[in-house]
C-alpha cells in the first residue's frame, strides 16, 4: 500500500509538535535539575560553614587561652572527611586554616572577596566550584569580640556529570522518541481521514447519469459532515440542472422539429416536380422563409431560454417609454396578425418610463401579441395597452377566445411553448410578474414592471 503525502505531512506535523513539547520539556527539566541540585548544594555548604564556626567557637571556649589561629588549625585537623572544603579566615580576610588544595583555596577567598552574595560560583575550565560564605562574631571577656570568617565550598563535578548523563540519555532517546511520533502520528492520521477515504469511495460510486444518490452524512457534526452535506446541496443543484437541461433539450427538439420538417417537406417536394413555374417557386420559397424565421426565432427564444434558466441578471441600463414600445410593437406585428386572420388594435398608452432591458421588454411584448394572435378568437381584436401602475407600471394584452391558464407541463415543469417562460423571466428580472386573468369572455395577460428596476 503506498503511503500518502496527506498523512506524511499530518505525521511530520504531529512529530514536530511533540518535538518541540519535548524540548521544553527537557530544558525545563535540564534547568530545574540544576537549579535543585544547586539548592542543595548550597544548604549543604551552609551547614558546612555553619559546623566549622561552632566548633571554632566550641574550642574557644573550652580553652579561653588558645588563641584564634590554634583553635582553627585543631578544628582543620579534626574535621572529618565529607567532600566539602573550607577555609577559616580572620578579620582581615587572610586565611587561617582550611582544608583543601592551597591553590583551590585561594582562588575561591579571591572570588568572595569580589561576590555580592553569600552563595557563588568560580568557573574554571574543568574546575567549578560553588561556595557558601559566612561571617561569625565571638564575644570575648574583658577584650574586643573575635570575628572571623568561614567559607565553605564544593566542587560541581557531581552536579555537572548528573546533567551530563541525563543529556545524554535524552539525546540517545529523543531520536527513538521522534521516530515512534512519526509512526504514531501517521496511525492517528491514517484513523482520523479514515472517513474522508468512505467519502471519496462514495463519490466514485456516484455515476454521471444518476445524481439522485447522496453521500452519508452521519451524527459525527464534525469537518467531514458538513463536507458531506455540502457535496449533497451540490450533487441536487446538479441533478436539479441535469434535469433543466433535459427539459430543455426536450423542448428545443419540439420547437425546432415543427419547422424543420416544414422546410424539408417543401424543399422535398420541389425537388421531385417533374415541372416547376416561377409563380410555385416563390411560392415554395415563402414558406420556406417563413419556416426559417419561426426556426429563427425558436432558436432565440431558446437561448433566452437557457439564459433565464441558468440564472443570468439582466442589465437595466435603458429608460424605456413604454408607449413608444406599445406603438413599435404593434405595428410590428400586424403582418403577423394578419396572417393569422387576427386584428390589432391600442387600447390605453400612456406615457410612462421605466429603467430596463429596452430589447427584452419588446421580446416579451412581441411574444405576448404573437400568443394572443394565435390562441385569440378570430372575432375579437388583440388590444395592446400600457399603463402607470402603483410603484410601477404595466403592459397589457386583451384577446378572446378559450380561457388561457399557465398550466406547467407535468415532464418540463413550464408552461406550454418557450414564449410564456422567457416573459415570465423578463418580468422577474424587471422586479415584476406575469399575470393571467379571465374578465367575462376575454383573456387579460398582464406584466407588472417595478419603476426602479
Amino acid at each position: 500500500m503506498a503511503l500518502s503525502r496527506l498523512r506524511l505531512r499530518l505525521a511530520a506535523g504531529f512529530a514536530f509538535a511533540f518535538l518541540v513539547a519535548l524540548a521544553i520539556l527537557v530544558s525545563v527539566a535540564l534547568g530545574y535539575l540544576w537549579k535543585e541540585s544547586t539548592r542543595r548544594l548550597d544548604n549543604r555548604l551552609d551547614a558546612s560553614a555553619d559546623g566549622v564556626a561552632a566548633a571554632v567557637r566550641r574550642v574557644l571556649q573550652e580553652s579561653p587561652d588558645s588563641s584564634f589561629a590554634r583553635a582553627a588549625n585543631e578544628v582543620a585537623r579534626e574535621w572529618p572527611p565529607s567532600g566539602d572544603l573550607f577555609a577559616i579566615v580572620d578579620d582581615a580576610g587572610a586565611m587561617v586554616a582550611g582544608v583543601g588544595p592551597r591553590e583551590v583555596i585561594e582562588r575561591m577567598l579571591a572570588a568572595w572577596a569580589a561576590a555580592r552574595s553569600p552563595h557563588f560560583g568560580a568557573d574554571k575550565p574543568g574546575d567549578d566550584y560553588r561556595a557558601s560564605g559566612l561571617h561569625a562574631t565571638l564575644p570575648r571577656a574583658g577584650g574586643a569580640p573575635l570575628r572571623f570568617g568561614v567559607l565553605a565550598f564544593s566542587s560541581l563535578e557531581g552536579i555537572d556529570s548528573d546533567t551530563h548523563v541525563l543529556a545524554v540519555a535524552l539525546a540517545i532517546a529523543v531520536p527513538l522518541i521522534l521516530l515512534l511520533s512519526l509512526v504514531a502520528g501517521y496511525g492517528l492520521a491514517r484513523r482520523a481521514l479514515r472517513p474522508v477515504d468512505e467519502l471519496a469511495t462514495a463519490i466514485a460510486g456516484i455515476a454521471p447519469t444518476d445524481l439522485s444518490r447522496r453521500l452519508p452524512v452521519g451524527d459525527a457534526h464534525d469537518e467531514v459532515a458538513a463536507l458531506a452535506a455540502e457535496f449533497n446541496t451540490l450533487l441536487e443543484k446538479l441533478d436539479d440542472a441535469q434535469r433543466r437541461n433535459r427539459g430543455f433539450i426536450r423542448e428545443a427538439a419540439h420547437q425546432i422539429r415543427t419547422p424543420l420538417t416544414l422546410v424539408l417537406g417543401e424543399a422535398g417536394h420541389e425537388l421531385a416536380a417533374t415541372s416547376t413555374t416561377p409563380d410555385r417557386m416563390r411560392g415554395t420559397l415563402g414558406r420556406i422563409r417563413t419556416a426559417a424565421e419561426q426556426m429563427r426565432r425558436r432558436v432565440d427564444e431558446l437561448f433566452l431560454l437557457a439564459e433565464a434558466q441558468a440564472g443570468e441578471k439582466v442589465r437595466l441600463e435603458d429608460d424605456v417609454e413604454l408607449d413608444g414600445l406599445v406603438l413599435d410593437c404593434t405595428d410590428l406585428m400586424r403582418e403577423r396578425a394578419s396572417a393569422l386572420g387576427r386584428s390589432l388594435a391600442i387600447g390605453t398608452a400612456e406615457a410612462v418610463v421605466v429603467r430596463g432591458s429596452a430589447s427584452l421588454l419588446q421580446e416579451a411584448l412581441v411574444e405576448l401579441i404573437e400568443n394572443a394572435c394565435r390562441y385569440g378568437a378570430a372575432d375579437v381584436p388583440v388590444t395592446v395597452s400600457c399603463a402607470a401602475a402603483p410603484g410601477g407600471a404595466s403592459l397589457e394584452v386583451t384577446s378572446g377566445g378559450e380561457p388561457f391558464v399557465m398550466a406547467p407541463r407535468p415532464d418540463t415543469g413550464a408552461p406550454d411553448g418557450l414564449g410564456l417562460p422567457i416573459v415570465e423571466w423578463i418580468a422577474r428580472a424587471h422586479g415584476g410578474a406575469l399575470q393571467v386573468a379571465r374578465e367575462g369572455s376575454l383573456n387579460v395577460v398582464t406584466m407588472t414592471l417595478r419603476s426602479g428596476s
